[in-house]
């Protein structure tokens, strides 16, 4: 390969559209010699510092560096016969050159970049398909920005509100949420929700792992299945809970789903998500593990099967109130 392909790569590389097959080529170009080594280096400064100017960077490389590869061509192939300082200076100025005109090129089309926003505005919540085949379904009230097409390592989108997220699996492009305080929840494929409130921000995983940034100056703590955390903006702490059941997720899911819940528990979800009030009366069925698929039934309905299920007696007290009286736990 020539010179100014090993360069192309680079490019490639830093733009995060190498492909594994050519980043293997490019290392073991870059290990040949400490001169290799001093090119790569000295373009990935160049780079870096051009991408400064702005974020949304989507050139197509392969024809952009095709068009100027007979420039860099008549700049490197002369560099034979010259010291090997002049040598690295012609080949910066070269890259210099070319990501100068992909920088023009960058803020003539800044302008014109295409961010998508989207706002659920009613309570069904509002499914996103996001450029990766990643979903994402929005709460009332919330909204979700994220570029039409992404360009470079990370795959990035911006949640105000609450949003359930179910992304898809790439390790070479790990998924950001960015937080409407500053903070980040990253991932690399996994199922999870992210709630913001005036006073808090919780992170809830349903599978998976990510890794909860309450703030920009911050790293946090990662989370796994069934672990949430809670931010409080004013105290400035993070408390990490293991849940019983992922039944917050109600609103996104459209029903209840109980596995080995306590009953304690089950009654209070049910009360969340009823909007009633049900009082359980035998202390002893406090901690007794109930499962049940996911339904939306009725209240009535569902309590029924539960008085079934273990051999409890209920009592409606008023319009939204009940009692449950008795009980075996098995």
């Amino acid at each position: 390969m020539k010179e100014s392909e090993y360069i192309l790569l680079l490019s490639k590389r830093f733009s995060g559209e190498i492909t594994p097959a050519e980043s293997a080529i490019l290392d073991n170009w870059q290990r040949q010699s400490p001169e290799n080594d001093q090119i790569a280096t000295t373009h990935q400064r160049i780079w870096e510092a051009a991408q400064g100017y702005g974020k949304n960077f989507a050139p197509d490389l392969d024809a952009d560096f095709k068009k100027v590869q007979v420039r860099i061509n008549n700049v490197v192939q002369p560099l034979m016969r010259v010291s090997h300082g002049q040598r690295l200076m012609r080949v910066a100025a070269a890259i210099a050159l070319l990501l100068a005109s992909v920088w023009g090129w960058q803020q003539f089309s800044a302008s014109s970049a295409s961010i998508v926003t989207v706002s659920a505005e009613n309570a069904d919540p509002k499914s996103v398909t996001l450029p990766d085949g990643s979903q994402i379904w929005l709460r009332e009230g919330s909204q979700l920005s994220y570029a039409e097409k992404w360009i470079g390592k990370e795959r990035r989108v911006k949640l105000q509100g609450e949003g359930y997220f179910e992304v898809q699996h790439d390790p070479a492009h790990p998924f950001k949420v960015e937080l409407a305080n500053g903070g980040t929840v990253e991932v690399l494929g996994t199922q999870f929700d992210v709630r913001q409130t005036a006073n808090q921000t919780t992170v809830l995983v349903r599978s998976g792992k990510v890794r909860f940034s309450p703030t920009a100056q911050s790293e946090g703590p990662v989370l796994t299945a069934n672990q949430k955390a809670v931010f409080d903006h004013s105290a400035a702490k993070v408390r990490i809970l293991t849940v019983s059941s992922l039944n917050e997720l109600s609103w996104q899911t459209g029903g209840l789903e109980f596995v080995n819940t306590p009953l304690n528990h089950v009654v209070s979800d049910l009360e969340k998500f009823y909007g009633v009030n049900i009082t359980l009366r035998n202390p002893a069925m406090s901690g007794c593990p109930h499962s049940a698929p996911l339904t939306s039934q009725p209240i009535e309905k569902v309590l029924e099967t539960l008085c079934l299920t273990h051999q409890l007696k209920v009592k409606k007290m008023g319009d939204r109130s009940y009692e449950l009286s008795g009980g075996e736990c098995r």
